[in-house]
């Protein structure tokens, strides 16, 4: 008071005019004037810091080449802004000298803005941390960093939500041990209402120790299968082939049966394919032969292990058994690798002048059968001719194109996610 009294006689004495000492609601006009002031010189020093530090910030992140950090580092410099506008009124309230229960008020206001300041702070600087981290985890071929770095990110968060909140009611004058204590009271029910919460938490700490999938998967869980986008922490969210955003919590995913078509290393591709009747013994082994050897030439077929056997009599034709595994990584990749292993199989063929039997019923007349119009014999070719087309297209024959022919440059479509199958239509 008796500062403010010697700012007023020093005014007084250079002069200040008489209206400024005018009182209204128990306020002099000066000091109306002087908070206006405080406003505009907390709101220069709000814009000067921020300029700086934007300036400062930028530059290190182009340095740094962290220019995916920008957009959360202007939030930031927001934040530091406001903390700093709140800050000024803060430390120059008192120079106004308000009476007292306006400068109570108004001090627990300051506070306030300040500790509200203060929370916004760190909660962007939460944002760029968790960016960097998001942005290096992008950079690894693990997609468990992934995974975590989502989960981590609103862990923190709520627990900065709940102590900034207290920070902000301490500030307050709020009794914060009455507070809390008023919750313990409450707590058991809390507790009751929240157990779904807890469970889902523990569900999605259990997904990331165990493993089961990761982000890109495609998974299988009952009658949903879908994509696997985002594991949060309460639910975890699957695209599926409709388009749609499936949302499971994650106590479910952790007691239910997932199958994992992601996780998959090798592609099965089991087949029959159904000769006619009139292919001789020795041309069928051959074929036979010829198809191992097709599966041994292509690069990208399962060498280890394969089968292709004369597995039986059908109803209208001969059932050759076609069980592999390619190996590939998508959708896509499967399909192309299964096309080519397809159209060698038809080259083998009809070299080999196999023919592929379709549902046929064969009537024979021989009362209306003149003499000399009968089927005329099949010519088997030899065993050194089924040989050496065995040997033509096996690895390094002259028939062997594993990869096809190639007609035109192509027209590939984009990549399918990892895991994804020809079951996915």
């Amino acid at each position: 008071m008796a500062r403010t009294d010697a700012l007023i006689a020093a005014a007084s004495s250079y002069g200040m005019p008489a209206w400024m000492e005018r009182t209204y609601l128990d306020v002099e006009v000066w000091k109306y004037l002087a908070i206006i002031g405080l406003l505009f010189g907390a709101f220069v020093g709000k814009q000067l810091l921020e300029f700086i530090v934007r300036r400062y910030v930028r530059a290190m992140l182009a340095r740094s080449g962290l220019h995916y950090l920008e957009k959360t580092s202007k939030q930031a410099d927001r934040a530091v802004g406001f903390l700093t506008f709140a800050l000024i009124i803060y430390l120059g309230l008192p120079l106004v000298d308000l009476p007292a229960q306006s400068e109570q008020i108004a001090r627990v206001a300051a506070r306030a803005l300040t500790a509200v300041g203060g929370v916004w702070l760190a909660f962007r600087v939460l944002d760029v941390l968790f960016d960097f981290l998001a942005g290096k985890a992008d950079k690894t071929e693990s997609k468990l960093d992934d995974q975590l770095v989502p989960i981590l990110r609103r862990t923190v968060k709520v627990f900065a939500a709940v102590i900034g909140s207290l920070f902000v009611l301490q500030n307050m004058n709020v009794d914060v041990g009455s507070l809390l204590a008023g919750l313990g009271l409450g707590g058991l029910a809390f507790a009751l209402a929240a157990k779904d919460t807890v469970a889902n938490f523990f569900g999605s700490v259990m997904i990331f120790i165990d493993k089961p999938f990761t982000i890109g998967d495609w998974i299988k869980m009952g009658d949903s299968e879908g994509i696997v986008e985002e594991v949060g922490f309460r639910t975890s969210r699957v695209r599926t082939f409709y388009n749609s955003l499936l949302t499971v919590p994650n106590a479910l995913m952790t007691t239910a049966v997932i199958d994992n078509y992601g996780a998959r290393k090798f592609r099965r591709y089991n087949t029959t394919l159904g000769i006619t009747y009139d292919t001789p013994p020795e041309k069928i082994q051959a074929f036979c032969e010829g198809i191992r050897g097709i599966i041994r030439a292509h690069p990208g077929m399962r060498q280890d292990f394969y089968l292709v056997e004369f597995r039986g009599f059908g109803d209208f034709a001969l059932e050759i058994m076609l069980y592999c595994f390619m190996v590939a990584p998508t959708w896509a990749d499967e399909l192309r690798t299964r096309t080519q292993l397809n159209i060698e199989i038809m080259r083998l063929a009809e070299r080999m002048g196999v023919a592929f039997a379709f549902p046929t019923r064969t009537l024979h007349v021989d009362s209306l059968a003149s003499p000399g119009t009968g089927a005329r014999p099949h010519k088997a070719p030899s065993t050194d001719e089924l040989a050496a087309i065995v040997a033509d297209f096996a690895p390094g024959g002259a028939q062997s194109r594993p990869r096809g022919v190639k007609i035109s440059p192509g027209h590939d479509a984009a990549p399918t996610p990892h895991g994804s199958d020809d079951d996915a239509g």
